[in-house]
């Protein structure tokens, strides 16, 4: 081999030994410029990594949050249909449901939004999105349903059934702050339910003045039926389809002898005029206290909010994500329940869900 510089030699015949020095490019490491471009190209594939997997848990926890916005929905449509199904009497946007809607207690309750409607019943129409001037969609709901049938055997030996009714109203409330722009969240879901009250067409079909008259104070007193169970307490007597101002629509039981009277008694604090009185322990926010919102106005379009409703956003908007109508002859009306939730956790794309119901109901 040759030597370009020769440290030490000797000749030993015609050969020369030379002690190279080894060029260090042979032996050295990365180059600045090559360890740059290492560096740059770990940063990028941790990076693509850490971004996969903050996606991955992104996509988890919003499949997580859809998954439970269903789950309450159905929740909520679920017993709302529950109840229907057992209604009797369905109220809507007109004088009848307006003074029906003014006799029940909603002091201390949350407020309705502004634009709280009633639907139109419509017994003609079919279920369809509304067009201006012929507007049947509402965005809240007030019926009367049957709580439980009374059977009582009278001294008399005579048996009769006394249905016991409950009126249920559901509306939309604001919640921090109320419908906004650029936001889907700010109303809440509220539910009232009224006292029992015993169907007039029930206990005024009893002719016999005595058994009537037994079977009001077993309502009242709240004595066990002729299976032996016990419910609570009964004063009211209502007439359904009539207006409560008009005399005998409301009367109330006088527990001392199970007569009726037409005017509230003094004696059991009720108010003048007649009001029905609510449970405080069913008056109920039904969505936030779930981490949950009624889907308002300003939702994306993909949430299918205002499906049926002309859309407003005037004073407190309407409808939002709930849509009712009612449909049908008094003997087959259906209830529509168009309702639309959104999950009020913040963290990245907002989970909804979209339900929507048709009920067979009973409007007596």
């Amino acid at each position: 081999m040759s030597c370009s510089s020769p440290i030490s030699g000797s000749r030993i015949g015609d050969r020369q030994i030379c002690e190279c020095r080894i060029s260090d490019r042979g032996t050295a490491g990365f180059s600045l410029l090559e360890l740059t471009i290492a560096t740059v190209m770990l940063f990028v594939m941790l990076y693509s990594v850490a971004n996969l997997s903050l996606s991955g848990a992104d996509a988890a926890d919003l499949s997580r949050r859809m998954t439970r916005a269903a789950e309450v929905a159905q929740e909520v449509i679920n017993d709302t249909r529950l109840e229907l199904v057992s209604s009797v009497r369905l109220f809507g946007a007109d004088t009848e449901g307006a003074a029906n809607l003014g006799v029940l207690d909603l002091d201390g309750v949350p407020a309705p939004i502004g634009t709280s409607r009633l639907p139109t019943v419509s017994p003609l129409g079919e279920f369809a999105p509304d067009t201006v001037g012929a507007e049947i969609t509402g965005n809240s709901l007030f019926f009367a349903r049957v709580a439980w049938t009374d059977r009582f055997v009278c001294t008399s030996t005579n048996e009769y059934l006394v249905d016991v009714l409950r009126w249920v109203y559901i509306y939309l409330t604001p919640e921090d702050g109320g419908p906004r722009g650029g936001s889907p969240l700010g109303l809440n879901l509220i539910r009232v339910v009224g006292e029992p009250v015993i169907d007039a067409v029930s206990i005024d079909a009893i002719t016999d003045p005595t058994d009537q008259a037994e079977v009001l104070l077993h309502l009242v007193n709240a004595t066990p039926d002729a299976g032996g169970v016990t419910h609570e307490p009964v004063q009211i007597v209502w007439r359904r389809g009539d207006m409560p101002s008009v005399v005998g629509t409301i009367r109330q039981i006088d527990p001392s002898d199970g007569s009726l009277s037409d005017t509230p008694l003094v004696a059991t604090g009720r108010s003048t005029p007649f009001e029905i009185e609510r449970r405080d322990d069913t008056v109920t926010g039904m969505l936030y206290y779930r981490h949950h919102s009624v889907a308002t106005n300003y939702s994306q379009p993909s949430f299918g909010v205002a499906t049926f409703g002309v859309p407003s956003n005037s004073g407190d908007g309407f409808p939002h994500g709930l849509e009712i109508q009612i449909v049908g002859p008094s003997s087959a009306r259906q209830v529509l329940l168009h309702f639309v939730l959104t999950s009020t956790n913040s963290r990245g794309h907002k989970a909804y869900h979209d339900s929507q119901v048709v009920v067979d109901t009973r409007d007596m």
